[in-house]
């Protein structure tokens, strides 16, 4: 009995690596702002960054004062 291949797209990229997600893959994270990440590193990459971003801003607006 011949075996069904699955076909495989190219469903986006890991907008920290850039790492291709296939179809088939599972475990991607897709935040509110519709950004995927491939993994719980690139995704934790990206919260890191994004919260020194915050608190840079709020540095910036206190010492404006």
């Amino acid at each position: 009995m011949a075996t069904k291949k699955v076909k495989q797209y190219i469903a986006g990229k890991c907008d920290v690596c850039k790492h291709e997600h296939m179809t088939t893959d599972g475990g991607w994270i897709i935040n509110a702002e519709r950004k995927l990440f491939c993994h719980d590193n690139c995704f934790d990459l990206y919260l890191r960054t994004k919260k020194i971003e915050r608190l840079t801003k709020r540095r910036e607006h206190a010492d404006s004062r």
